[in-house]
C-alpha cells in the first residue's frame, strides 16, 4: 500500500512559498518524519494540472498545503502552529 502524501502546492514566484516549506519540514522533523518522504511538491507554474488541482481547493495562490481533507491555504501556510495542528489532525486521520 502506497504511503499517503502531503501536496505542497508551491510555484517558482512565491515568495511565500520557500517559508511555508521550511515551516513544512521543521514540524515534520519535529514529528521524527522526512519531507522527501512525505512531501510531494506541485508546481503550478510549470505544470497546468498542479494549476488545476489547485483551482478545485478553491484556490489561486500558493502555497497550499493538502493533507487528506485537510487544506492550509496562503498565509495560514506560513504559521507554525496551523501547520502543526493540520499534520497532527492528518496523522490521527491517517491511522
Amino acid at each position: 500500500m502506497e504511503k499517503k502524501k502531503i501536496q505542497f502546492y508551491k510555484s517558482a514566484s512565491c515568495t511565500r512559498c520557500p517559508i511555508a516549506k521550511f515551516i513544512l519540514a521543521r514540524v515534520l522533523t519535529s514529528k521524527g518524519l522526512d519531507y522527501a518522504e512525505l512531501v510531494e511538491e506541485k508546481d503550478t507554474e510549470k505544470y497546468s494540472d498542479a494549476m488545476a488541482e489547485l483551482l478545485l481547493l478553491d484556490s489561486i495562490h500558493t502555497p497550499v498545503l493538502k493533507m487528506g481533507d485537510i487544506v492550509i491555504r496562503e498565509e495560514e501556510a506560513l504559521k507554525e502552529k496551523v501547520v502543526r495542528e493540520g499534520l497532527e489532525r492528518w496523522i490521527s486521520s491517517s491511522l
